[in-house]
């Protein structure tokens, strides 16, 4: 298995600036190498230490066939690579991938908070050819 890390993760990260205050942030991953669905995930972005989710989006961007998702909280260190596990507070497993979802699944309003940083992970039913055309969109609020 292994994780493949977006720009997010590879790159700056946001951070708020203000308790209590509501944050927005934008991970977009685009497929300009082919994405390989065998046993792989996808960390897309980052939620701050003690953030708490205050709502969130899923856009696909292109044609993605009969791809299907799930999408949740990594386990283990953001950014590392080896054994982790994707959870389905985001979107569970068989999620269509052909349009927009609002956040609308319980368990990520009611993440137990963390001193870590927390990865976003997406699984895929299925491969995808390499195109620049092809992008997934995680537009993210967050509060501490």
């Amino acid at each position: 298995m292994a994780i493949i890390h977006s720009k997010a993760i590879l790159g700056i990260v946001p951070r708020p600036q203000s308790a209590g205050a509501l944050h927005f942030a934008k991970f977009t991953h685009v497929f300009d190498v082919a994405y390989t669905a065998a046993g792989n995930i996808l960390e897309m972005g980052v939620l701050p230490p003690y953030a708490k989710i205050a709502g969130y989006k899923i856009i696909p961007e292109g044609a993605f066939g009969g791809v299907t998702f799930s999408a949740g909280i990594l386990s283990g260190i953001l950014g590392a690579d080896g054994a982790r596990v994707q959870g389905t507070e985001l979107a569970a497993a068989a999620t269509a991938l052909t349009a927009a979802i609002d956040g609308v699944v319980p368990a990520a309003f009611d993440l137990a908070n963390s001193e870590l940083e927390r990865g976003f992970g997406l699984t895929l039913s299925g491969d995808v050819a390499a195109s620049a055309a092809k992008k997934i969109h995680l537009l993210l609020q967050y509060y501490q």
